[in-house]
């Protein structure tokens, strides 16, 4: 059996016999500190290399995963902006109606006849973002509105298409902060051009055929003068660049289909293979929308 458990009275005798040999001790050492010898001496452990590297790892070990985390996230973050799509130019498409994501993909493509390699690297990108919807649509679903106030914001967002309810909308809510009228184009006043009956009719029909016959829909600038966009970075850049795509749009001969009696035979034939040769390979898996 183990040692019987000590009576108060004898606990505090105990206690008090500590204190009177730590006395002691205090008035030996006060007396002739050299000669004072401590009851124990410590001894030095030598820590192995293994046990270095146990103990290294148990007491670091958060420290250490957290930074390989952080390692992980800025190689991730810096590979993706390395190889993200740089694009030359940006087309809004603001229908007040649905549009399936594989037209706006359509679009681009179509699109991209007309540009050109603004960047620099050898290739020519258009990213079209779709923010088409019918006034239910965006009721029902904020983020089809919100996409489109975003691209209200964005300095690269120059160039837009519109159905003419869209237009009206934009018209009647933002009158000339938003509408264009500089480049004198031939419909809707000086600020649009109408793409109905033109090779951009295949990227919507090829999906939902006599989609756009349903419809006048159009493309144009808009204005960025005197708007929070005025004077952002590059801003000018995007306006050269979205002015020179509509205005080859408008140059090419083969594009429009209602400007074919001032064209040759040979011209409309040319016309006729571009438009069936989109049409057959159309939808397409591209990812040049959003």
């Amino acid at each position: 059996m183990g040692d019987k458990k000590r009576s108060p009275v004898e606990e505090q005798r105990a206690r008090q016999q500590e204190l009177i040999e730590l006395k002691r001790k205090q008035e030996e050492f006060q007396e002739n500190p050299e000669a004072y010898i401590p009851d124990e001496v410590k001894t030095e452990y030598v820590q192995s290399g293994k046990s270095k590297i146990q103990n290294f790892w148990y007491y670091s070990r958060y420290t250490i995963i957290g930074m390989l985390i952080v390692a992980l996230i800025f190689t991730v973050a810096v590979t993706q902006c390395a190889t993200k799509t740089k694009y030359d130019l940006t087309i809004v498409l603001y229908f007040k109606r649905f549009a399936m994501s594989t037209m706006s993909e359509n679009v681009a493509i179509i699109a991209e006849e007309y540009c050109q390699d603004y960047n620099g690297d050898g290739e020519v990108e258009v990213l079209v973002i779709n923010c088409a919807g019918t006034d239910d649509q965006r009721r029902a679903d904020p983020n089809v509105g919100t996409r489109l106030l975003g691209q209200f914001q964005n300095e690269e967002s120059i160039v837009y298409l519109v159905d003419l309810d869209a237009f009206r909308d934009l018209e009647s809510s933002f009158g000339n902060d938003f509408i264009y009228t500089g480049m004198n184009l031939p419909d809707l006043d000086g600020a649009a051009y109408q793409l109905n009956g033109t090779a951009f009719d295949a990227a919507f029909n090829t999906v939902s055929p006599n989609y756009t016959n349903q419809f006048d829909y159009y493309i144009m600038r808009r204005n960025v003068g005197g708007t929070a966009l005025d004077g952002k970075n590059d801003v000018q850049k995007h306006v050269n660049n979205a002015e020179q795509l509509i205005r080859n749009i408008m140059a090419d001969p083969f594009l429009s289909n209602k400007n074919s009696n001032n064209t040759s035979s040979s011209e409309s034939t040319e016309s006729n293979t571009l438009n069936s040769t989109f049409e057959s390979s159309v939808p397409l898996n591209s990812k040049k929308s959003k």
